[in-house]
């Protein structure tokens, strides 16, 4: 009798102790038996259903059950609380060893950002623990620091501007001086002894093909220099090099560098944003230029090579400039590190946190014999009939390489 009296106050001294673990820890957390019922909460859990204004009791009656373990604002559950729902279901028959999420929860007081978790009970009991930390302030500091990086990203690509700027009034002015010859011929066209309405047709429609082309510059422009959160699109590689080498042309023409590239037949789409992606190509190009130009280098080339690897592809700038400082191939990537008079050395900085952004890495290495070379690499979005191909296309890429020069 004893013996059970003992058992039975060490029992409820483990569960007192249990109980005053759970509620002296930060997190909300709950525990749910194999029905996926609360079963036990502690105290964060409690006061913040009392600062939500609800009764976890009833939110038990929900169906899915799972959905009286979640945390959501409003009248009714939103797609991230039903698959947060999943989740703990899929915990709860050991479908997944854990699962985690992070999404908004605004209460009467203040809006929250809530990192959930979801882990199987141990040993033979079935059921699950689910724990929210609250990480409002991490996720404030992480929106503070992605606005930083994107006003930096925003003075860089107006210094690419101020670059790229003489190189830009010649892309300009060509196809307006065009236009304007046009007009010259057209009005000859009107009137007079030499009117022909076909051929004026025909002068006017060269008038409105130059006007759309400067537009179009212009509208690249824009595009490249407007202010926004992060935009990101599925498209082929071939577009974003394509926009990158239409801004720099002129400005690699001016100062008689030939720009070559080498790319495989066939290239993957990627998942980017393409403005940012644009403003790392033009950096990496322009700086090759300048690096050219500064040191007066009799071999005048820049080569911008794409590979297309496992799940990757590398984009590689080499210029014949002078190269890099010895030693000094990670402390470009650093803020403020220029070595132009005219840079702010913002530049490769943001290109590399833009690259990273993106998954892909950003890196510099002498060039065997001489310049520098820069790798650039992004994850590619292959669709499923593209799949088998990719291996075998990163294997043969550098034989189906086609070299075009502008």
């Amino acid at each position: 009798m004893s013996g059970s009296s003992e058992e039975r106050r060490a029992a409820v001294v483990s569960s007192h102790l249990h109980r005053s673990v759970l509620d002296a820890l930060p997190a909300q957390i709950a525990v749910l038996d194999r029905e996926a019922r609360l079963i036990a909460v502690n105290r964060a859990w409690r006061a913040f259903s009392v600062e939500q204004g609800r009764d976890d009791q009833a939110g038990q009656d929900l169906d899915p059950r799972t959905l009286a373990a979640c945390r959501w604002s409003g009248e009714h559950p939103d797609a991230t609380v039903l698959t947060a729902a999943r989740g703990i279901e899929d915990v709860i028959q050991r479908r997944r060893l854990c699962f985690s999420v992070e999404y908004s929860c605004h209460t009467a007081k203040r809006p929250y950002w809530l990192l959930m978790r979801a882990f199987p009970l141990q040993d033979e009991q079935e059921g699950a623990v689910v724990t929210y930390l609250d990480i409002t302030e991490r996720h404030h500091a992480e929106e503070e620091a992605r606005h930083a990086r994107d006003a930096l990203a925003q003075v860089a690509r107006l210094n690419a501007v101020g670059v790229l700027a003489s190189s830009l009034i010649h892309e300009l002015l060509q196809p307006l001086s065009s236009a304007s010859f046009y007009c010259s011929a057209a009005a000859q066209l009107a009137e007079g002894p030499a009117a022909n309405p076909e051929r004026l047709v025909e002068v006017i429609q060269r008038i409105d093909d130059q006007v759309h082309r400067a537009g179009d510059i212009m509208e690249r422009l824009r595009a490249f220099l407007r202010g926004r959160k992060m935009h990101r699109v599925r498209m082929p590689v071939d577009q974003v090099l394509k926009r990158a080498l239409d801004l720099v042309r002129w400005f690699a023409t001016d100062r008689q560098v030939k720009l070559e590239l080498i790319v495989p037949e066939r290239l993957p789409e990627i998942e980017i944003d393409p403005v940012q992606i644009e403003q790392v190509l033009i950096n990496l190009i322009c700086n090759a230029v300048q690096a050219i130009n500064t040191a007066n280098s009799p071999q005048r080339e820049v080569r911008i090579e794409v590979i297309v690897c496992l799940g990757e592809l590398e984009c590689i700038v080499r210029d014949t400039g002078p190269g890099l400082p010895p030693g000094r191939h990670a402390a470009i990537f650093d803020i403020f590190e220029s070595s132009h008079d005219s840079g702010l050395g913002l530049g490769l900085a943001i290109s590399r946190a833009i690259a990273e952004d993106h998954g892909g890495r950003l890196w510099a290495e002498p060039a065997p014999r001489e310049g520098a070379v820069f790798h650039l690499t992004l994850p590619t979005v292959w669709d499923d009939d593209q799949s088998g191909a990719n291996s075998s296309i990163g294997q043969r890429a550098r034989g189906l390489n086609a070299s075009g020069s502008v």
